[in-house]
């Protein structure tokens, strides 16, 4: 990918200083895949366009109804009826003309993408995670649910980061991640209903 120009720079100025041009030219160059819109991940896709993330493509093919008018601060009465990735693509288009925005397909090859962000139902993601761990892509599931929410990552067996200390020095880290299915295929032993209140979050049992 070419370097990044004066207008770009100019545009992303204050991240820039936040986490410098390497980051930056990182984000430039990544792909990102989000399946499923709902306020989460509007917001999440909103975001990333304006930070300037390489390519970000959306899968929702859900027409959309009165009821999303609600949370979707990207759809009006106009857009009624209409796909909702088709929607929300035109309406970030307009945040930021240098971020490349697509419409994907439900039986998109992911393959291509460097993080695939699910918030669609919970039984696709199993699927969805299954396939990204095959793909070697990292994979993130995350949704909202009134007061509550939740996010599982898998980065992988292997995922290797850097972390700094300081200016002079850093260190590279290795983190293994457990996939979806093993995670909630993952057996609690506790027998106090208590203690099981105490160490794990509400959602562990609804998702169980």
């Amino acid at each position: 990918m070419s370097a990044i120009s004066k207008d770009e720079v100019a545009l992303y100025d204050r991240q820039i200083r936040l986490w410098g041009m390497e980051a930056q030219t990182r984000l430039r160059s990544s792909s990102v895949c989000i399946m499923g819109i709902t306020a989460l991940s509007l917001e999440t896709s909103k975001n990333l366009v304006l930070s300037g993330i390489g390519t970000l493509t959306l899968i929702d093919s859900h027409k959309i109804t009165a009821q999303d008018l609600q949370v979707q601060y990207y759809f009006d009465q106009s857009h009624i009826g209409r796909p909702r990735d088709h929607v929300l693509a035109e309406q970030l288009q307009l945040l930021n003309p240098l971020v490349t925005i697509r419409v994907g397909k439900s039986d998109q090859e992911l393959s291509g993408f460097d993080v695939v962000v699910h918030v669609d139902s919970y039984t696709k993601a199993q699927r969805v995670a299954s396939a990204c761990r095959s793909a070697q892509v990292n994979f993130v599931a995350a949704g909202a649910l009134g007061l509550f929410g939740f996010v599982f990552v898998d980065c992988g067996d292997r995922h290797e980061y850097v972390e700094t200390t300081s200016a002079e020095s850093s260190t590279t880290c290795v983190a293994e991640y457990v996939s979806l299915s093993d995670s909630l295929a993952a057996c609690v032993q506790e027998s106090s209903t208590v203690r099981l209140r105490r160490k794990y979050p509400p959602l562990v049992f609804v998702f169980q």
